[in-house]
């Protein structure tokens, strides 16, 4: 396969109908990106999805066959990219088209700088559309908690817009990381952070979906929070 200079990992469940208006829009602006969709729809929907990676040379999919999580389904791209995609640096981005393909490339131009650059809804020059106040006080109070818990210099632990580069890849997808969800992203930050990999963040638009469902839900939130407290009360270990 030709070297591509970013592979985009992009988790998907049930995101056909979105994956068929996201992907044209990341052919256009990067040409020569590579992209993975870690796909873990079933039955009826996981084919569209693959009949929508089809239509691209440089898309490929990952059928996992049951919803394991948006962090685990991360983790197995950057497994994949790593092993079978030549690429300078590697970007996660939703399904959802909640993240701008045209702040792709001004994501990624840090890395070399930074080891993993994060796209932040809440430093300046960030927007953010069709979010209600009361949504926006929410995660801005989440993050507040992450940023006071964990001890890093972010203003945005919880949103999936980011770039690595193939070090800090590398080193993720070798060690044990307890979580599978969205919370995932936190864990993955403060393990970084802890080993001394150089974190970024960049000003991003975000945009609540117009088509679908949501996958995040209270309980997954509970969920994610004892599991950032876990963070700091456990030891990080290899595999």
């Amino acid at each position: 396969m030709k070297k591509a200079t970013i592979c985009v990992i992009i988790p998907a469940y049930n995101e056909s109908a979105n994956l068929a208006i996201l992907i044209p829009r990341i052919v256009h602006i990067i040409p020569n990106a590579a992209i993975l969709v870690v796909d873990d729809s079933s039955n009826q929907e996981q084919t569209k999805t693959k009949q929508v990676c089809g239509r691209w040379g440089l898309v490929r999919c990952i059928s996992r066959g049951k919803k394991q999580g948006r962090g685990s389904a991360v983790l197995s791209g950057m497994r994949y990219a790593l092993e079978h995609i030549p690429c300078s640096m590697l970007l996660e981005m939703d399904a959802d088209l909640a993240h701008d393909p045209e702040e792709i490339l001004r994501l990624c131009a840090p890395i070399g700088h930074a080891d993993m650059v994060v796209g932040s809804r809440y430093t300046k020059g960030s927007k953010i559309k069709k979010w209600t106040v009361s949504r926006i006080i929410q995660s801005k109070l989440i993050n507040f908690f992450l940023s006071y818990w964990l001890g890093i210099h972010l203003t945005d632990y919880t949103n999936g817009f980011r770039a690595y580069s193939q070090r800090a890849c590398a080193y993720l997808t070798r060690i044990h990381l307890r979580e599978t969800g969205f919370i995932l992203l936190s864990e993955m930050a403060y393990r970084l952070h802890q080993h001394g990999f150089r974190i970024q963040e960049v000003p991003v638009s975000f945009t609540d979906r117009t088509y679908g469902k949501s996958n995040a839900n209270a309980m997954e939130l509970w969920r994610s929070l004892i599991g950032v407290i876990r963070l700091r009360l456990t030891k990080n270990s290899l595999v």
